[in-house]
């Protein structure tokens, strides 16, 4: 009995679906898992975001995207990151010119500086638009990308506007392909104990993790887990796990 379970078709088929891979040249690629945790206030997270999104299912990754409320999880952390940059003006000065001449054309998105990053991170934040996207997570899971695309490329992208008001977000969500009657239920979910509950969770847990800012990856493979920050790591995640690295976009390759 043992030995027809282990050998039957269908049971194998199961296992190895649940556990193994795709195939990516001649090779078996094992399943990745990886929890993205992303504030969409982050400039940072839309080139890791389109990144995870390009190599889905070359690595065979399993993402589960973890919205987080980027304010609250660098207070809770302790990393007083936009007294770091309006204390240093030269770094605030190569963090921005970095951002729009080379990390925009390098991994292929429309990114522009914003005319005032400061004010957009620092004091109108991110608290209603990611409350939206954890709504949206929520009620419609297979628009989430969608959603969170569509606010990068609004307050990021070369039209520079505000992504954290009503009509705002009902822009962005129409963009994204949400209905009407969809937004409407977006928005009153939004403002719902749940969804207000789960983004504190997701941003403690976050912190609870060793997380510091936006974006933060944590990739698990059997025991092993590895903690990356940033949008510059994929070279080194693909060399720790034996994977492909064809650059930011790899079906150019």
């Amino acid at each position: 009995m043992f030995l027809r379970r282990i050998f039957d078709p269908l049971t194998v088929l199961k296992y190895s679906i649940k556990n193994f891979s795709i195939e990516s040249g001649n090779r078996q690629v094992a399943k990745l898992k990886l929890d993205f945790y992303f504030d969409t206030i982050s400039p940072y997270s839309w080139p890791a975001f389109q990144v995870i999104c390009r190599y889905r299912n070359r690595w065979n990754l399993d993402i589960s995207w973890k919205p987080v409320f980027m304010g609250g999880l660098t207070v809770a952390a302790g990393n007083s990151y936009i007294e770091s940059m309006t204390g240093c003006p030269n770094k605030a000065s190569y963090t921005f010119k970095d951002l729009e001449t080379r990390t925009g054309r390098y991994f292929e998105i429309p990114l522009k500086m914003k005319s005032d990053p400061i004010s957009h991170i620092g004091i109108i934040g991110s608290l209603s638009q990611q409350r939206f996207v954890t709504a949206v997570q929520q009620e419609y899971p297979e628009l989430v990308e969608s959603i969170c695309r569509e606010i990068w490329t609004r307050s990021w992208g070369p039209e520079d506007l505000s992504s954290h008001t009503q009509e705002d977000l009902n822009i962005i969500a129409t963009r994204a392909g949400l209905s009407a009657d969809q937004v409407q239920t977006c928005f009153e979910k939004q403002k719902s104990p749940v969804v207000k509950q789960t983004l504190k969770d997701l941003t403690e847990e976050a912190v609870e993790r060793g997380a510091f800012g936006s974006p933060t990856l944590f990739f698990m493979q059997g025991d092993k887990e590895e903690m990356f920050w940033g949008s510059d790591r994929f070279d080194m995640i693909a060399s720790i796990y034996g994977l492909e690295w064809a650059g930011p976009n790899p079906d150019k390759m």
